[in-house]
């Protein structure tokens, strides 16, 4: 391993998560301003969230162009045009402006991800690669609860500020794609224990270019078996989460009725926090443990963090207290789950194909996503909102069960990690 090429990844991949912190802020609280700023009714937040989701969709196309040697090119033009759509907020006054501006920004949403994935597997280390993403983890979530004192404190004073607050956002947030594509490449992949190289085959058609990933994706699981079942946990940890993305901002602006302050301080500031704070330890739990044991305790914990929103005002708290409360819970369970989504996949990947695996678990986020927002949408509007954090905490521990199963079958491989 080029211990030089090794260091030089690390330190501007830290860099760019500065940048990626900025970004995040703006990405956590596009739900909230659309509700409370814009006051859209609340199967247009649901429709806004299942644009972002189904947008990961296309994470399984990023991933292949990962593959064919033009990462550089895709992640500049690509995360140019998604990152300064967000430059339209400066004409948006209306809930219909804001949700195609942001159509424009999901369309590129999951362009990032594969591409990290495949930096990391190419010029790091295995058994260091939890341990930079965790590092990477504090850098962006630390300048994100720092951004969001700021970002909550000019809305509460301008509901309409996020006019302006947004396109700066953009313009820094695009900073990440643009050192991703500047990081220099491996010779050659780092090797993944027992891993095989492979390459999907090339279509020369437009239909076989555009199913050629699926089928590719399909022989994948096929093949990794214990891939396909974390994905399949995931899959239920997934619809648990994405329900919760158009319920929450409903539940805060219209039935706890808080203001921004109070929104930015639970969503942004706590919770990005306890991932800033425990995103290197966890780093390094992954690195020890295995993903699948990871998630299994990380799942099990975030059963709490819907059930303390459903419980709260129940138990004579007051409407921040519940927030407050439940974005602990949150922060400290996502700091697991944030390690295992975003490099988890890199320890199923053979050899070179940590972006490839990757695209396919993006992919999966925007298949599932397509069905979660609805499914809140209409636990909500049929049985109130507490009916959705129950049904979201019940599939959150069943993905918790099955991950720890999982990790049982895998007793082998992790043993020799411990």
């Amino acid at each position: 391993m080029n211990a030089d090429l090794e260091r030089t990844t690390a330190r501007r991949y830290y860099l760019g998560t500065v940048f990626q912190g900025i970004w995040t802020t703006a990405q956590y609280l596009f739900p909230f301003v659309l509700a409370k700023s814009l006051a859209a009714p609340s199967w247009l937040v649901t429709l806004s969230v299942l644009m972002e989701t189904s947008g990961m969709v296309l994470g399984i196309y990023w991933g292949q162009f990962m593959g064919t040697g033009r990462r550089r090119q895709v992640l500049f033009w690509g995360g140019l045009a998604g990152r300064l759509a967000i430059v339209g907020a400066l004409l948006v006054t209306t809930p219909g402006q804001f949700v195609v501006m942001l159509a424009a920004v999901y369309l590129f949403i999951a362009i990032v991800y594969p591409a990290q994935n495949s930096i990391l597997q190419e010029n790091i280390r295995p058994e260091r690669r939890g341990e930079v993403f965790g590092r990477g983890a504090f850098i962006q979530h630390g300048v994100a609860a720092a951004c969001s004192v700021a970002v909550g404190g000019f809305l509460d004073r301008d509901p309409m500020s996020f006019q302006w607050i947004f396109p700066l956002i953009g313009v820094l947030g695009f900073g990440y794609p643009l050192v991703l594509s500047r990081l220099p490449r491996a010779a050659q992949p780092m090797a993944e224990p027992g891993g095989r190289p492979h390459a999907p085959p090339a279509s020369r058609s437009l239909a076989g270019a555009i199913l050629q990933p699926f089928l590719d994706a399909r022989d994948t699981f096929r093949r990794d078996r214990a891939y396909l079942w974390y994905q399949l946990n995931f899959t239920m940890y997934g619809i648990a989460f994405i329900m919760l993305v158009p319920v929450v901002p409903l539940y805060f602006t219209r039935e706890l009725n808080l203001e921004y302050g109070d929104i930015a301080n639970a969503r942004v500031l706590i919770g990005s926090l306890g991932i800033a704070l425990l995103g290197p330890l966890m780093g390094r739990l992954m690195d020890r443990l295995h993903p699948a044991r990871l998630c299994a305790l990380a799942f099990g914990w975030v059963v709490m963090f819907p059930l303390s929103l459903a419980l709260g005002p129940e138990l004579g708290l007051t409407a921040a207290q519940t927030a407050y409360l439940a974005f602990v819970i949150y922060s400290v369970g996502m700091a697991g789950v944030n390690v295992t989504w975003n490099v988890g996949s890199i320890t199923f990947a053979p050899p070179g194909q940590g972006g490839h695996y990757q695209g396919i678990h993006v992919a999966m986020v925007g298949i599932r996503g397509i069905l979660a927002p609805i499914l809140g949408f209409v636990l909500l509007e049929t049985m109130g909102y507490r009916a959705a954090f129950v049904a979201a905490a019940a599939l959150f521990g069943a993905a918790a069960i099955s991950s720890a199963l999982l990790a049982r079958r895998l007793g082998s491989e992790l043993a020799q990690r411990r």
